[in-house]
């Protein structure tokens, strides 16, 4: 029996629950990590323009995966840290690294640009059921009702707490096709990495993820950049921007990805996409613990429904 079908009969059977814990915790923490990357993101952009800021995070983060993997293939290392990838075993990932990181990051930000952070919140918030509904028409996975209900309760919970802010700005046609794409690309990350899970560690979908994105960043920077070659590397001049890499390459992306694509391994769809969610609450309890930004009753409401959301669909159904 090949690695893949071994893999596939593998999810048929009941998780250990230790397992089950540890790849909740995943996919929690690295949501939670993205929490705190807006944050890191303002200070870079600060200094740099945004394929300036993106071509160094993702250069950095292939960089330093591939420390890891060399580390990994040479010491045998096994489970989501194996990496036995060949040059001509990537072709199925290149996709994943389309869709994450160059698809979403693209149409998220310039999609942001062209309409206002209300609307934005909301659009990004359907990921969830987006994705729900995707894992159920193209791996057949089965979410119970009372997980659809949770799912629903945690995109309410953003609505709400994004209503609250002031709707500045006008909302573009381009803008809104642009967020669609950036959750059609979020929901397709997920379908793929599940289903390359079977063949692939979370290890080599993670590097070939940083690799697609550093060669597509950096095209795009030096595009930006012709004939202005200082601005390219005056960000390393600044403290604040290294500071800023260090958290978003390492942590951001390295960490991040691999914690991402470990819970895609291990559970459905339904339950790993749930938790971007979370990246809602943590960024605004960090704009409000380091930026001294406002934090009112009803964004703490908005913060307790997400979060009992979140915890519905990850909860197990009664015996």
């Amino acid at each position: 029996m090949s690695r893949p079908e071994r893999r596939i009969q593998e999810r048929n059977l009941p998780m250990p629950r230790t397992r089950r814990r540890i790849a909740i915790a995943a996919a929690a923490v690295g949501n939670g990590i993205f929490g705190f990357s807006f944050m890191f993101s303002r200070m870079a952009l600060a200094v740099a323009s945004p394929f300036t800021m993106l071509m160094y995070r993702f250069v950095t983060a292939f960089l330093v995966l591939g420390l890891i993997a060399l580390w990994a293939k040479r010491t045998g290392q096994t489970g989501w840290f194996r990496f036995s990838l060949r040059a001509g075993q990537a072709a199925p990932l290149c996709l994943l690294g389309l869709f994450q990181p160059v698809c979403y990051f693209l149409c998220e930000s310039y999609g942001i640009s062209l309409t206002n952070a209300t609307f934005s919140g909301v659009i990004i918030a359907l990921v969830p059921i987006a994705a729900l509904g995707a894992g159920v028409l193209a791996l057949g996975e089965k979410p119970s009702l009372s997980q659809v209900g949770f799912a629903l309760l945690s995109i309410a919970g953003v609505v709400l707490m994004t209503l609250q802010q002031s709707a500045q700005g006008e909302v573009q046609p381009l803008g809104v096709v642009l967020l669609l794409g950036a959750v059609a690309s979020g929901v397709l990350f997920n379908l793929c990495s599940r289903k390359l899970s079977a063949q692939f560690s979370a290890l080599e979908r993670t590097v070939v993820m940083m690799l697609i994105g550093a060669v597509t960043f950096t095209a795009l920077a030096l595009w930006e950049n012709r004939g202005r070659w200082q601005q390219l590397v005056a960000p390393l001049g600044s403290p604040a921007f290294l500071w800023a890499l260090l958290y978003l390459s390492c942590l951001s992306s390295v960490v991040a990805f691999l914690l991402l694509n470990y819970a895609n391994t291990e559970l459905p769809v339904a339950q790993t996409s749930v938790f971007c969610n979370l990246t809602t609450v943590i960024s605004l309890l960090a704009g409000v613990l380091f930026l001294g930004e406002p934090f009112g009753l009803v964004s703490l409401l908005a913060s307790v429904v997400i979060v009992v959301g979140v915890w519905g669909v990850q909860r197990r159904p009664k015996a």
